[in-house]
Parts: structure tokens; C-alpha cells; sequence
């Protein structure tokens, strides 16, 4: 997988963050102390789990990046914070599996932006539209 980012992340970033879900478990409440504990996950299988390993050298490299806006790396941060690598990883495969033909994971910038995308990136109105980055 590249591990190099473009000004044209910007447009696919837009298109992959509006495209997915964002990733719902940040926003949810904690249990209350009567609640009986939930079941277990079930056990990953090898692929979710490499998955799981180039998303977490995704996410690194981008949080590293100076060709990553500020804005995206602050709700990867906040992503990774607030939920597992499984947890992401499993919110990006089934993003992908709802439309493979849009979303190339051997693409870095694609998948990155279906990471910003699961976990909450709203793209600006420029964004959207993939009108071109303005410099800094």
C-alpha cells in the first residue's frame, strides 16, 4: 500500500467521507450499572485483522503527514480515542462492501478517506463539491 498523500485527497476525501457512515459509537451513552455486561465480539478472521494493521498504518501515517488538513487529523485522533482498531476497521469494511467498485484499498488516499469518512469527517461545502484545495 502507498503511504503518500496528494492535493487530490482532498476531492476523494470528500466523496469517500460523504459516502460512508459515520462510525455512531462515540456518541453513545454509557450503560447503566443494571445493564447486563454485552456479549463478546466475535472472533475476527485473519483478514479483518491485517485490515485492522494497514488502517492503523494508515491512520499514522496521515496523523504524521503535513499534506493532511488539520481538521481531518483531529477526528482521526478523536476517532482512535474514543473507539478500538477493531471497531473502526469493521465500520470501513462494511463501508467498503456496500459499493467495492468506488472504494480501492489500495489506495491510501481513498482509504483514508473512508476512515475520516466512518469516523465522522464532514467534508466542507468546497470539499464537497471537489473544488481544488486552497493553498495555505
Amino acid at each position: 500500500m502507498k503511504q503518500h498523500f496528494t492535493k487530490a485527497f482532498a476531492s476523494i476525501l470528500a466523496v469517500a467521507a460523504v459516502g460512508t457512515p459515520a462510525l455512531a459509537l462515540a456518541q453513545e451513552a454509557p450503560a447503566p450499572a443494571d445493564t447486563p455486561p454485552a456479549q463478546a465480539a466475535p472472533a475476527d478472521d485473519a483478514e479483518t485483522r491485517q485490515n485492522a494493521v494497514r488502517n492503523m498504518s494508515l491512520l499514522m501515517s496521515a496523523l504524521n503527514s503535513e499534506q493532511v488538513e488539520d481538521g481531518v487529523k483531529n477526528v482521526l485522533m478523536a476517532c482512535i480515542y474514543s473507539n478500538s482498531m477493531r471497531d473502526i476497521t469493521t465500520a470501513m469494511d462494511k463501508a467498503i462492501a456496500a459499493d467495492p467498485e468506488r472504494f480501492d484499498r489500495s489506495d491510501s488516499g481513498v482509504m483514508l478517506g473512508v476512515m475520516a469518512g466512518v469516523c465522522g469527517y464532514q467534508p466542507t461545502a468546497d470539499e464537497a463539491d471537489g473544488a481544488p484545495a486552497q493553498p495555505r
